[in-house]
């Protein structure tokens, strides 16, 4: 009997170093990330609708639990009392990201767009995340705040590319954009590892991911649902990152640090399935805060799907490369037709992605 409860303490004590050892938060891998994202719908040979985003973010290292984290006091508490971020057999970080998407018709060069068009929007946010993972689950919470309208600086933005870069088409419609409001924005995730084959380090391996993501504010309130397959050699452990626009979805890096035995070098390929329901955009409905009620004609369920390949030094950095295609959001037979030797506004939200990560 005393043997029985001398086992359990020590296995009940040795809870974080049991978490260090097992995700490899001793190894060198072990780094802070400071991750430049660029969208872009210019690889489907558009302007229009969604069009440009960018985000800058910062992860910080992997922590055995929120109060060993190096976070102020009002993270840790939300990280040990909201529901799934303190589980016991999981690792967590946080992350901050600031950025910028802008959404335009197609028609730039018309100074007034027409009714039923998408009008003109840009909005500037700044997100806190909770990140809490094992190689079996992960749950992220995200508060999202910012602003949409001419503090966006999205008009800025975009006549510095088109007209001092010389790269398109003057947008001459900017005065007409939304009006100013604050962003508020609130989102949970929670993903499985649903299969997995092969080893991960420094061997061929593969996994099957899937959840649901769920979002709340007045920037977009949503559910979706997501599969996703990762595939490759010296592949991370845990969770990949996937394309995420400022503001509209959750930015997690959920990846194990690799051991200091593994190659530094890997190379993966994502393919992924979401679908989902669209209960209120800003962008596409209308405010409910100010009297901006012009709203499109869209769709209630939306669908994507994306596809890509990364590289990974673990050592230094990561580079990832995709393509997320949607189908079509906005009904395109209510969006008016633009001026002979003009583009319609896209219906779909498609768009290229770049994401560069560095290791610190």
């Amino acid at each position: 009997m005393l043997r029985t409860i001398i086992v359990c303490i020590l296995m009940a004590t040795a809870g974080n170093v049991w978490a260090g050892d097992e995700f490899n938060l001793d190894s060198t891998r072990n780094k802070r990330a400071l991750r430049f994202e660029f969208n872009n719908d210019i690889v489907f040979d558009r302007d229009s609708n969604f069009t440009n985003g960018w985000n800058v973010q910062y992860h910080t290292i992997r922590y055995p639990t929120w109060d060993d984290s190096q976070a102020p006091g009002f993270l840790k508490w939300v990280g040990n009392h909201f529901p799934t971020l303190g589980d016991d057999d999981s690792i967590v970080r946080y992350g901050h990201t600031i950025g910028q998407n802008m959404f335009t018709p197609g028609d730039l060069t018309n100074p007034n767009p027409p009714p039923g068009d998408l009008p003109y929007a840009g909005t500037l946010t700044y997100s806190l995340s909770w990140q809490s993972f094992n190689r079996r689950t992960r749950r992220n919470f995200q508060i999202t705040a910012g602003v949409m309208g001419e503090e966006s600086l999205a008009e800025e933005f975009q006549k510095f590319v088109h007209n001092d870069l010389g790269i398109a088409d003057d947008p001459k419609g900017w005065h007409t954009q939304r009006k100013s409001e604050p962003a508020f924005n609130l989102a949970y995730e929670y993903y499985w590892r649903l299969a997995h084959i092969g080893t991960y380090t420094n061997d061929w391996a593969g996994q099957v991911e899937f959840g649901p993501t769920v979002q709340l504010g007045n920037l977009i309130t949503s559910a979706d649902l997501e599969i996703g397959i990762r595939f490759g050699w010296n592949i991370k452990e845990g969770f990949g990152a996937l394309p995420t626009p400022a503001g509209g979805d959750v930015h997690q890096a959920n990846g194990i640090p690799k051991p200091k035995t593994a190659s530094p070098h890997g190379v993966e390929f994502i393919a992924g399935i979401r679908g989902g329901a669209i209960l209120y955009s800003v962008i596409y409905d209308g405010s409910f805060i100010t009297d901006d009620d012009r709203e499109v004609d869209r769709e209630d369920f939306v669908y994507s799907w994306v596809a890509g390949i990364s590289y990974h030094n673990y050592d230094v950095f990561s580079v990832r490369i995709a393509i997320v295609n949607g189908y079509d959001l906005i009904k395109p037979e209510s969006l008016p037709d633009p001026p002979p030797g003009r583009d319609k506004t896209a219906a779909d939200n498609s768009y290229g992605t770049v994401m560069v990560d560095f290791y610190f």
